[in-house]
């Protein structure tokens, strides 16, 4: 069944140079140490350091391998905007919000973080997931992977062949572990529910990036709900009237923003569901 295809405005956000961070997140091991770092990070990276990197207490192996990890947290999932990462840490450290949803999560501040993940997201991933394709090839990854670095000078002088195919295997991976897609060989779509809540989370990110005044059905976000243009404005007729959100609809235009701040958002929206 095809799914509707979005529209894409970008994220108002000066984003650092295109870079292979898909290899290092997709090699983490275990996504739930991305969790539970990710708030001492943001917090005082001096102590995730020395609780990371010298004292190893999440067990990895070599000393340059925490180091990596490290990094990769820094540029991957720290934002420029200290409200983003405030809000970040909230969601998760939250016993309220349930592991999937954290990493849908980490998705989508992949996303907003990363320049080359996002590329990939738009063209490859959303593009058949909307049309309706069952499966996600690794040479279709590879493909658009070629195309698009053979319009950057800076990366095709840079990146080699064996570059781009271990970029699309990691790209891959890194879904698999997120749990959007399925399969070892052949990497099949999940079906993928996004609850209220979560749903409420991503309009709170948006409201941060300052967008609220942006067409929310033509922005990118919007696909990031995971259903189809056509039940966005029901989904948020519905958050509405719980007074999650707020939004205002003229018929083809739709502004919505966050009714909360990083303070009472957690408690106005798990607690009281």
């Amino acid at each position: 069944m095809k799914r509707n295809l979005f529209f894409s405005k970008d994220i108002n956000k000066t984003l650092v140079k295109y870079n292979s961070d898909i290899n290092i997140v997709g090699s983490i091991p275990d996504y739930h140490l991305i969790i539970k770092a990710l708030p001492i990070l943001n917090r005082d990276a001096d102590e995730l350091y020395k609780i990371l990197v010298k004292e190893n207490e999440f067990n990895l192996r070599t000393e340059k391998s925490r180091k990596r990890f490290m990094n990769a947290l820094s540029s991957a999932f720290v934002h420029e905007e200290r409200e983003i990462n405030d809000f970040t840490s909230r969601v998760m450290e939250s016993d309220e919000i349930d592991q999937d949803s954290k990493i849908i999560f980490l998705f989508w501040l992949f996303s907003i973080n990363n320049r080359l993940f996002k590329e990939v997201n738009k063209h490859v991933f959303f593009k058949y997931y909307y049309m309706g394709r069952a499966e996600l090839p690794a040479a279709d990854v590879q493909a658009f992977l070629k195309d698009f670095i053979s319009t950057k000078p800076e990366l095709k002088s840079q990146w080699s062949e064996e570059t781009v195919k271990t970029i699309a295997s990691k790209y891959l991976t890194l879904l698999k572990k997120m749990n959007l897609l399925e399969g070892s060989r052949k990497k099949s779509f999940c079906f993928v529910t996004i609850s209220d809540e979560l749903i409420a989370c991503l309009i709170h990110l948006y409201t941060l990036l300052g967008q609220q005044n942006s067409n929310f059905l033509e922005h990118e976000f919007a696909s990031w709900m995971f259903i189809s243009k056509e039940s966005i404005l029901e989904r948020f007729k519905r958050l509405g009237k719980r007074d999650w959100i707020k939004m205002h609809y003229t018929g083809d235009s739709l502004k919505v923003e966050s009714n909360f701040n990083n303070k009472n958002i957690i408690d106005g929206i798990f607690r009281r569901s």
